[in-house]
């Protein structure tokens, strides 16, 4: 009887290889799912192109020494009871994903004092107006804005949609505005402090800085510069 003898001496190393490869292919898998997991979990900021478009003082009232006038009535104590600003920085959305205002918050400073600033929000209430050096009313308080083509009442978030302020969502197109709390006599704008006695500054002529950041993942959205526009002051 002829005895057959196998050689399997080329069928271990495909084997070997074919093993190697299963291997490969598992740990590929389980990294790139790990790395999904990982990816998967952050949070992203909208992606939105949004700039400046105006910046609007007008109507400052100036009637006596550290008297401030911002975005509410006039003292009645100094006899006025007509709006005495409208302080406003206009944006627009260029393109990208709709940004919801609640979610946003701006960081402001002054391009050569960046170490001063503030942020402020939706979530935050502007400062009662106008007289902030000897305050008529309660803080929180907004009282009657100068007219703003849109707007019918009083302004009472920092940050609102233009023209219609009902709305939180801006998309692609849309416009928002950027209130400030103030201005005076010594051609300064101003944003009170969330947390302090003194507002943050700037005056006509110097580049305002902002950061428009998103809450939770406190990502820039959109960033930029604007030049303070000098304004006239008003004695009546």
């Amino acid at each position: 009887m002829k005895q057959i003898t196998y050689k399997d001496s080329a069928v271990s190393p495909v084997i070997g290889i074919l093993l190697m490869l299963v291997v490969t292919i598992i740990i590929a898998a389980v990294v790139s799912g790990f790395a999904g997991g990982l990816s998967g979990g952050q949070e992203k900021a909208p992606q939105a192109s949004i700039n400046p478009t105006d910046f609007q003082i007008k109507d400052v009232r100036y009637i006596g020494s550290n008297v401030n006038f911002g975005q509410g009535l006039r003292a009645p104590a100094q006899g006025a009871t007509n709006p005495a600003a409208d302080i406003f920085i206009t944006f627009e959305h260029k393109g990208g994903e709709p940004i919801n205002l609640d979610g946003v918050e701006m960081h402001l400073s002054a391009l050569d004092q960046p170490h001063s600033g503030t942020v402020v929000s939706r979530a935050l209430t502007p400062q009662t107006g106008p007289d902030m050096t000897h305050s008529q009313g309660t803080a929180g308080q907004i009282g009657v804005k100068s007219t703003i083509p849109g707007w019918s009442q009083g302004w009472s978030k920092y940050i609102e949609k233009f023209p219609d302020k009902t709305s939180t969502t801006v998309k692609p197109g849309e416009r928002f505005v950027l209130h400030a709390d103030y201005a005076n006599n010594a051609g300064q704008v101003a944003w009170h402090q969330q947390a302090g006695a003194y507002p943050f500054f700037i005056k006509q002529g110097q580049v305002l800085v902002y950061d428009l950041m998103d809450k939770n993942t406190q990502k820039t959205i959109s960033s930029g510069k604007v030049v303070v526009p000098e304004f006239s002051v008003r004695t009546s």
